[in-house]
């Protein structure tokens, strides 16, 4: 701790202690004489007297002299300063200015966004900062570390500050400014974080614990949150697809969420039309409930062929409007051409297959989401795979290395397999080789089998694309009511010449936790891989499952629509997280660039790379639909995608208190309010002010010195010797120690009797003669 002195000079009053010691040699009291009956007691009782006097006068001597120095010291504005802060107010410091711009710090409150108050408290803290101290500007958008020039172009930083995705979180700010701190070359260090203290910023950070790893930095926190945010939420959406085949509907369900009171509204999807302008196509009120998640549903009938893109939006103003809509773009065309190569007779082993993704219904209304072609896999490399996109092995026997090696080929081109492997394997070391290896990602080891029913599909979670449709239905996958008894152990490759295409991952497990549903990235296609086949006969006594043939299988029809999807959909990235690349994949090599318009109507340049036929765009941080264009109108080539924020960039719920306090450490400061901003400035860099406390004990001594002076200055006997009522109480009270002392007391004079008359002289008998 250090203490200091606003106004030094003021000390010199300090020397007004000699007052009283000066009155204390001079003004003596002088003794009072006293008769007693005995002049032993009177000199024992002078010589108790004198210590006693003795001892009052420097008590009462030290009352006064310490109620005089309390009073200069007080009038001298002393300061307390903290261990964290060095001591001279006026020397500069290297200041650290940490802001969070993500878009939750546009939530308003009182007509001012938390990203503006923000900006005023640090207003508050730049008047405070001594001259030519060292500033500098960080925030969650990722730019450079460095201290600015000068410390107004450092406040017209802050100016400039304005919400964007992250590109770095909170923490990894907080970071860059301590270690420009500590190049900062100078003594005084202080970083100051702005911060909503939400769920999106801190949930999930690992602890600071800044006291203990920068023990020279003073740390504040300081709290920009809203105290009570009233809000509409479109926290997602969900696609039936994001490519359908012309006639088929888009099906969009959109979840919601609620701050503050009850309320209606209503949500709404829009289609972006050729005029730049976005036609509703479905409105929907809504009964908004807080702390209760909302659903709506739509489904988008009649879009026409090419690329499509929308948004789903509330309609009227909150006070977030970064959540009040979410962006989306699909591709609408021509069913996408498939070949089912099933064993013979393939059109008993294929059935299933068939009519899950191409119902005969659909095919004869034009509205099958696949044009599939069903062939003996015997034939299979014997016809042209030029005009289709996907491939489904349903049981596949062994197949020559040269079958092999062409779908290996095929597949990295860009297209998608589906393998479904089935009891026609056989054995295992037949149906293995180095060729199929590369494009299964592993190899089959032994028929696991389960005869008791116990074993069916567990899925784990729903987070993979290929799983991410059954995210609708949640819980009600009823998967225990289709077994599965056998299935095909399935195991990656270990390193060697087997390993070269690397391994398959699991999305799904069986019951038993072995792998049911594998994907393995070949090239630029995909293969997915299903341990168990669909092409047996319910009737067949050796059906290694009930997938297909179980009472209302669609569990089964959705997982092999989804499985194709995601297999032959390797082309784009359209619909990603705003802040992540997206990867748009070209038919044309001949394209040396193309240019992209952002939301913002602004347009830069995308690099082609003509070795992989793709473009990637890495600036997507604004949220909101992208263009990509090449060429001229009749033979360019128009992409697109959406953008939209990752659930923490609008998470403002607070962060409870204890979570919070474990992230931020322990021994940090918080400010919420100007008032207490200014108080912890003054605290640890100018100090506590002592000036209130040292009044209150001058006060004090002054009331010490007055009760101690009337009890020891009593006052004398009156004139005609009557002792006054004082000096009868004075002498009362100090003849107290003396009787604790065993000796006699002191006692007033008593007055002397009156004077008794003469005797009358006597008189004579009455009748005596002489």
């Amino acid at each position: 701790m250090g203490l200091s002195f606003l106004s030094p000079m003021l000390l010199g009053g300090a020397a007004l202690v000699a007052v009283p010691i000066i009155l204390h040699l001079i003004m003596r009291r002088k003794p009072v004489p006293h008769e007693f009956p005995a002049l032993r007691f009177l000199r024992e009782r002078a010589t108790a007297t004198r210590r006693r006097l003795r001892l009052s006068h420097i008590l009462l001597l030290l009352v006064r002299v310490a109620a005089l120095a309390l009073l200069a010291t007080a009038l001298a504005r002393p300061v307390l300063r903290g261990a964290g802060w060095l001591g001279d107010r006026e020397g500069p410091v290297a200041a650290v200015f940490v802001f969070d711009t993500a878009p939750r710090m546009l939530l308003r409150e009182a007509n001012r966004t938390r990203l503006d108050q923000a900006k005023a408290m640090a207003g508050v803290l730049f008047g405070k900062l001594p001259a030519s101290s060292k500033v500098a500007v960080l925030d969650t958008s990722g730019g450079a570390a460095a201290f600015s020039p000068t410390e107004a172009a450092a406040a017209v930083r802050i100016e400039k500050l304005a919400a964007a995705t992250p590109a770095v979180p909170l923490a990894a700010a907080i970071a860059d400014g301590m270690r420009l701190l500590e190049g900062a070359g100078l003594d005084r260090r202080e970083l100051y974080v702005f911060t909503d203290c939400s769920r999106g910023a801190w949930d999930g950070a690992p602890p600071l614990n800044l006291a203990d790893s920068h023990p020279g930095t003073a740390v504040l926190f300081v709290d920009v949150a809203a105290a009570a945010p009233q809000n509409f939420a479109i926290e997602g959406i969900d696609l039936s697809s994001d490519q359908l085949p012309a006639g088929t509907p888009l099906a969009i369900t959109a979840s919601t969420g609620r701050s503050g009171p009850e309320a209606t509204r209503a949500v709404a999807v829009e289609v972006l039309a050729p005029d730049g302008h976005y036609a509703r196509r479905g409105v929907k009120p809504l009964e908004w409930k807080p702390g209760i998640a909302g659903q709506v549903d739509f489904e988008v009938a009649g879009l026409e062929p090419g690329l499509r893109q929308g948004r789903v939006i509330i309609d009227g103003s909150d006070d977030l409007e970064a959540d009040d809509v979410r962006w989306f773009t699909v591709e609408v065309g021509a069913p996408a051409r498939v070949i089912v190569a099933a064993p013979p007779p393939a059109a008993r082993s294929g059935l299933f297959m068939m009519q899950a993704i191409a119902p005969a219904a659909l095919r004869k209304a034009g509205k099958a989401r696949f044009d599939a072609t069903l062939v003996d896999v015997a034939t299979l490399d014997s016809i042209s795979w030029d005009a289709a996109r996907g491939i489904v092995l349903v049981d596949p026997p062994p197949l020559p290395p040269r079958t092999w090696e062409m779908l290996e080929q095929w597949t990295a081109a860009g297209r998608g397999l589906v393998i479904w492997l089935g009891p026609r394997a056989g054995d295992p070391a037949r149906f293995n080789s180095a060729a199929s290896a590369r494009v299964l990602g592993g190899t089959i080891v032994r028929a696991w089998r389960s005869p008791d029913g116990g074993n069916f599909l567990a899925p784990a979670a729903l987070d993979h694309p290929i799983l991410a449709a059954f995210r609708r239905v949640g819980d009600e996958v009823p998967w225990q009511d289709f077994p599965v008894t056998r299935h095909w152990e399935f195991a990656a490759p270990v390193a060697g010449a087997d390993a070269e295409a690397g391994a398959a991952t699991v999305v799904a497990a069986y019951r038993n936790g072995l792998p049911a549903v594998l994907e393995h990235r070949l090239g630029q296609g995909t293969v997915v891989v299903v341990t168990t086949p669909v092409s047996q006969a319910a009737t067949d006594p050796d059906a290694w499952n009930t997938l297909a043939t179980g009472f209302e299988p669609w569990p089964f029809v959705m997982l092999a629509n989804e499985m194709l999807l995601h297999a032959i959909d390797t082309a784009d990235d359209r619909n990603v997280i705003s802040g992540t690349p997206a990867v748009l994949h070209l038919d044309r090599r001949d394209v040396a660039a193309a240019f992209v318009r952002s939301p913002g109507g602004d347009d830069f340049p995308a690099a082609v790379d003509q070795k992989r036929g793709t473009i990637t765009v890495t600036a997507t941080r604004m949220p909101g639909n992208y263009a990509v264009r090449a060429g001229g109108q009749d033979d360019g080539f128009a992409k697109g995608f959406s953008a939209n924020l990752p659930a923490a960039a609008t998470d403002y719920a607070r962060l409870p208190p204890e979570p919070l306090a474990t992230v931020l450490g322990a021994g940090h400061r918080l400010a919420r309010t100007e008032a207490e901003l200014v108080r912890d400035v003054n605290l640890e860099r100018i100090g506590a002010e002592l000036f209130g406390w040292l009044i209150l004990l001058a006060a004090v001594a002054m009331a010490a010195d007055w009760i101690v002076a009337n009890r020891f200055y009593a006052p004398r006997e009156a004139a005609d010797g009557t002792p006054r009522p004082a000096a009868v109480f004075a002498e009362t009270a100090a003849a107290a120690p003396a009787a604790a002392a065993g000796l006699p007391p002191i006692l007033p004079p008593v007055p002397a009797p009156p004077p008794v008359p003469p005797p009358a002289p006597p008189v004579p008998l009455s009748g005596a003669g002489t």
